[in-house]
């Protein structure tokens, strides 16, 4: 459960950094908007300016490689933007493959832990059975021969008669009560 909980988290990290670039693309493309928009603008103030000064071949000129440099910036900001533009859309790629690979293991996980599960249980269920089958052993016996048990130092209590220690019978593990020797004695 605290695998999930932490695969939850991973994804809606995972999910966050998706959206914050969602939110950059759209930054950078109202961004390379605005500077179209501005070149836009300085192109017809530069096209009026031409038309003013059509008898001033050298300004023209200068208004024209100004416009050359503008333009070949324009190209090269453009170009910059469309990499990091493809480079986001390629991190963009890996981090979904990323979040496909965490659903796959997660789910493997998950199903490693059913099949865990479902063993325990057949071990439980077998333990089980084991003790109903001890249980009706047990109820058969009336009378067990000390010399058939095995106590141990082992203690697994004590009261006001006595103390109850693990002992083994036939193989079995059992609780055994030991009376205190003044009680054995007036028996």
């Amino acid at each position: 459960q605290g695998k999930s909980k932490q695969m939850e988290r991973n994804k809606n990290e995972l999910d966050a950094a998706v959206r914050e670039k969602s939110t950059m693309e759209a930054e950078m493309v109202e961004i390379l908007q605005r500077s179209l928009d501005e070149n836009r603008r300085e192109k017809e103030v530069l096209q009026h300016e031409r038309d003013e000064q059509r008898r001033e071949n050298e300004a023209l000129r200068q208004a024209l490689n100004e416009e050359r440099r503008e333009k070949a910036n324009i190209t090269q900001q453009k170009a910059q933007l469309q990499r990091e533009f493809d480079q986001q859309q390629r991190e963009k790629t890996a981090l979904e493959q990323q979040v496909d690979n965490l659903r796959e293991t997660a789910l493997q996980a998950n199903d490693r832990h059913v099949q865990e599960l479902e063993q325990r249980l057949a071990a439980s269920t077998a333990a089980t059975e084991e003790i109903r089958q001890m249980l009706r052993r047990s109820e058969e016996v009336r009378s067990i021969p000390s010399r058939d048990v095995q106590v141990t130092e082992n203690k697994l209590g004590k009261g006001s008669y006595g103390e109850v220690r693990i002992a083994y019978w036939q193989g079995c593990p059992v609780a055994v009560k030991m009376l205190y020797e003044a009680l054995a004695g007036s028996l």
